[in-house]
């Protein structure tokens, strides 16, 4: 990755050659102290950035790390070097998985880049390492701004309409779920039929959930009594997130 040519003072020079030398030696807390030392008298330096922000991560900093990684994407986008800006967000992608703004920033940059498809999978893999109660608003966020890019991609929906459940937000849930039942069949649609069940509550889901079984003619009517087991199966279909595509890193 390029950097700009400038002179190295020779007190900058000495700590860049310690900080080296630590690192090879297998010291990175050393090697850390010392790049810190050179960002603090030269914030411009983005190689220092570059090399220190990743042993940062991998040390328990990911904070720092992500903060030294949009400070050079910043830089080289300035500077209209896209090509290394978006390194430089993949990078942090990669070591700073649980930073939000890394992915959505790396996705917007791809778009403008006019890589659209780049964008969708980046957009998807990031969404993917917010998976916990307290992270459904950034995995909803990615999934919104991947939906505008790919509109009827089923796994995104269905993925999408169980974030909404799950963040007390029923009613855009059912809609997606209405428009996904148009369009899917076996698996998937018994997912969905079993995730509308599951949030309405309401008979005509147990019924239109066990159709998709494609047994329907041999049913019975369902009466009340019945309501209760077949809504507990159908819950056990929809508890497990369901499964995107995988992503190769790029």
């Amino acid at each position: 990755m390029a950097t700009p040519l400038r002179p190295v003072r020779p007190r900058e020079y000495q700590l860049l050659t310690d900080a080296h030398r630590a690192r090879t030696k297998g010291k990175a807390r050393a090697a850390i102290r010392l790049y810190r030392r050179i960002l603090v008298e030269n914030p411009s330096n983005l190689e220092v950035a570059l090399r220190v922000a990743p042993m940062l991560a991998l040390a328990g900093e990911p904070f720092e790390a992500w903060q030294l990684y949009r400070r050079a994407a910043m830089e080289y986008a300035r500077a209209r070097q896209y090509t290394e800006c978006l390194a430089v967000y993949r990078e942090a992608c990669r070591f700073v998985p649980g930073e939000f703004e890394a992915w959505r920033l790396c996705a917007e940059l791809q778009l403008k880049m006019k890589r659209p498809e780049g964008a969708f999978e980046t957009l998807i893999e990031g969404r993917m390492h917010f998976g916990g109660p307290h992270q459904r608003g950034p995995a909803i966020a990615l999934l919104t701004r991947a939906r505008e890019i790919e509109p009827w991609d089923d796994d995104l929906l269905i993925d999408l309409a169980s974030l909404y459940a799950a963040s007390d937000q029923p009613e855009l849930a059912l809609e997606l779920l209405s428009t996904l039942a148009l369009r899917v069949d076996g698996s998937m649609l018994r997912r969905v039929r079993a995730l509308q069940l599951r949030l309405t509550g309401a008979p005509r889901y147990v019924w239109l959930w066990l159709r998709t079984f494609g047994r329907s003619e041999s049913l019975p009517p369902i009466v009340e009594r019945d309501f209760e087991p077949l809504a507990e199966s159908a819950a056990e279909v929809i508890e497990s997130p369901p499964r995107l595509r995988r992503i190769s890193s790029a």
